[in-house]
């Protein structure tokens, strides 16, 4: 492949600037491989020569394939070649971390230190981010940095707070997240936001419990919440299967005059299909509706996803078809979802279908997609359709690259 494009490369007339080689390499990242060969050849043409910019491109797509020692030889090879580095640090610790191995990440962090640069915010929270990951978890080294991140005068956002929150949540660190979700208000966060995020993440570390004891505290305090948290404390009751305190929280919303949020009555819509009881969802639905709490396509895709694993196939192309006449559109995780549950109801050609509307719409089928069907139509004797589903992704996979070459 990169010897035709290198072929086409040779005989146009194209001058490559720094800004147009950065773009090239980021419309094309998908294709690591021909990106970095493009990447290579350009640097050798007359006139030319590489950027922080496109060295930092480069050094990304290296480390999201995983080809760390090449990512590492254009970090020194632009650092010889003088151009500034400091956010080619940045890059290695995110893409040494998103791929767990935060040991290789904590060095790097550390090396850059030592060369005399100093970590921004953003390389603070990537980090952190990553230490608290599912794949190398370091929880002792996030909260030192964490610490380090706040003493050099750089508040976290909410992303980071998160992430952050709902790792100690999980490890069982509860001392340490009150701490941290306190000290929040001595860096410009309000008391109520910052208790917030703490019984949020203590909702998704599924501590409940803990939950509704600092939500107590909260309360003696007479700090005001936001609907959010009681969102989380629904869907978190739910989870337990205690509905008649997720329903009693409901009513504790309205009376201190907080409207239910789209979250909260998708966790009910999502129970009542769980328990078999459509009446009551589709009752929750239209009261949502009538209170002007438009369905999210979150909410559409639950009540398909409903609606599938009862059984009712025509009912869940009614809710598809609604989404498509009146909005809001399906995106890729609701064509996923649908494509995932006609398959196990052994509606393969359906799902099938789907995949078409999805290319229509502009959604671009995932490898996964096709290979759900592909193994759906097998299991259903339809050796024929299932070549075309092959077909059809080889199609795509040679329109896509020609789009990059273009």
């Amino acid at each position: 492949d990169w010897a035709i494009i290198e072929e086409g490369l040779e005989r146009c007339n194209i001058k490559f600037t720094p800004e147009l080689v950065s773009e090239i390499l980021r419309k094309s990242s998908l294709h690591g491989k021909n990106a970095l060969n493009f990447f290579s050849w350009v640097g050798k043409q007359a006139g030319y020569q590489h950027t922080s910019e496109t060295y930092n491109m480069a050094i990304k797509i290296s480390g999201c394939g995983k080809d760390f020692m090449n990512m590492r030889r254009l970090f020194y090879e632009m650092k010889r070649r003088g151009c500034l580095v400091s956010d080619a640090w940045a890059i290695m610790i995110m893409q040494y971390g998103r791929t767990g191995l935060t040991e290789i990440a904590l060095r790097t962090f550390a090396e850059m230190k030592t060369d005399g640069f100093n970590p921004t915010a953003s390389t603070y929270k990537y980090l952190i981010i990553s230490l608290c990951g599912r794949k190398g978890r370091k929880v002792d080294e996030a909260i030192k940095i964490f610490q380090e991140m706040i003493h050099s005068g750089y508040t976290p956002d909410k992303e980071l707070l998160e992430t952050y929150l709902g790792c100690l949540c999980e490890v069982g660190k509860l001392l340490e997240a009150r701490n941290c979700a306190e000290s929040l208000t001595k860096i410009g966060f309000s008391a109520p936001l910052s208790y917030s995020l703490y019984i949020r993440a203590l909702c998704r570390a599924e501590r409940l419990e803990e939950a509704l004891e600092i939500l107590d505290d909260v309360r003696t305090q007479q700090s005001s919440l936001d609907q959010h948290v009681y969102g989380s404390l629904v869907h978190a009751l739910l989870r337990k299967g205690l509905f008649e305190q997720a329903l009693a929280k409901v009513d504790s919303m309205k009376q201190a005059s907080i409207h239910p949020t789209v979250h909260v009555y998708t966790s009910l819509i999502v129970h009542f299909f769980k328990e078999r009881q459509t009446r009551s969802a589709l009752g929750i639905f239209a009261k949502m509706e009538k209170e002007g709490c438009q369905p999210t396509t979150i909410t559409y895709s639950a009540m398909i996803h409903g609606y599938m694993n009862m059984g009712k196939v025509a009912d869940a192309w009614n809710v598809f078809h609604h989404m498509k006449i009146n909005g809001p559109e399906p995106d890729f995780k609701t064509y996923s979802m649908f494509i995932n549950c006609l398959c196990k109801a052994s509606k393969s050609e359906e799902a099938m279908q789907l995949l078409s509307e999805m290319r229509n719409s502009g959604i671009v089928p995932s490898t996964v997609n096709f290979r759900t069907v592909f193994h759906g139509l097998n299991r259903e004797g339809k050796q024929c359709l299932a070549q075309t589903v092959l077909q059809q992704k080889s199609a795509l996979k040679s329109e896509r690259k020609c789009s990059t070459l273009i």
